[in-house]
């Protein structure tokens, strides 16, 4: 009698133990309302379990598109991309989520972060690619004119001038490269980009002017030499003489933008 209590005992212990694991299993997010859902995205934003949650949106906003709390959903996945890393991902979130929610509450955040996430991608080194850092300043700029008195202004304005002067930074490394090449025109043409829009900087607005001034220089000699060299590209329309007023020209933008001092040499290598 004893040995037949004790397997059923043993029986009882044992199917209790098989079925735990099926009580306590976890419930798909879309088996969950809308408001249990959110919820549990919350947690797992809380929990910093973000590649769980990125799963979790996808299903509650295919079970719940028009949920109150979509939008909620969409900006936790969409910070969850940000904080690992994957930012192409995390502008695709935030910009649709812009273009559904143009006067949302967190629209300077959404912006804000599309324009960090630009910034995080572009590179520092100045002899490199530059278009993602003028995809990050164009944001970064959109932000200030859209939202001037976001939180974010005062971290805008400073990362958006330090990206212009990597810009210019980066047009002066093209033109001394091909300066080296004795290549003028195409020189003179990234010169004169820093000399006309980068006038902030005034170190670098100096060396682009002067450069520049001796590229009009080159250009004019080639010209007295040879009035038909492909090198000289659309400069073949004007005249030694003109070419040479140009250069003047920007020696004196030069002379007064370092106070009216003396200036070098007009053919100086620099």
């Amino acid at each position: 009698m004893k040995s037949v209590l004790k397997k059923i005992l043993y029986s009882a212990v044992l199917t209790s133990v098989v079925l735990l694991p099926s009580a306590c299993e976890i419930k798909p997010i879309s088996e969950l309302t809308a408001d249990d859902g959110i919820a549990r995205l919350r947690g797992l934003h809380k929990d910093e379990s973000w590649e769980r949650l990125v799963q979790e949106v996808n299903e509650y906003r295919s079970r719940y598109p028009y949920s109150q709390y979509a939008s909620e959903a969409e900006l936790l996945q969409a910070d969850a991309y940000f904080k690992t890393n994957r930012y192409p991902e995390c502008i695709a979130n935030y910009d649709d989520f812009l273009r559904r929610n143009p006067n949302h509450s967190q629209a300077d955040f959404a912006l804000y972060r599309i324009a960090k996430s630009y910034d995080l991608q572009s590179p520092d080194d100045v002899d490199r690619e530059q278009a993602i850092t003028q995809k990050s300043m164009d944001k970064y700029k959109e932000l200030l004119n859209r939202f001037p008195k976001s939180t974010f202004t005062t971290e805008s304005v400073e990362r958006l001038a330090q990206l212009k002067r990597r810009l210019a930074q980066h047009h002066l490394f093209i033109a001394n490269f091909y300066w080296k090449k004795d290549i003028w025109h195409a020189a003179l043409t990234h010169f004169l980009r820093v000399a006309d829009g980068f006038s902030e900087f005034s170190d670098l607005q100096t060396e682009a002017l002067s450069k520049a001034a001796q590229a009009y220089l080159k250009l004019a000699e080639q010209l007295e030499r040879n009035p038909r060299s492909d090198a000289l590209s659309f400069y073949r329309s004007r005249t030694p003489a003109e070419l040479k007023q140009k250069s003047s020209q920007l020696l004196e933008r030069k002379k007064a933008l370092s106070g009216g001092q003396s200036q070098e040499p007009i053919n100086k290598e620099g």
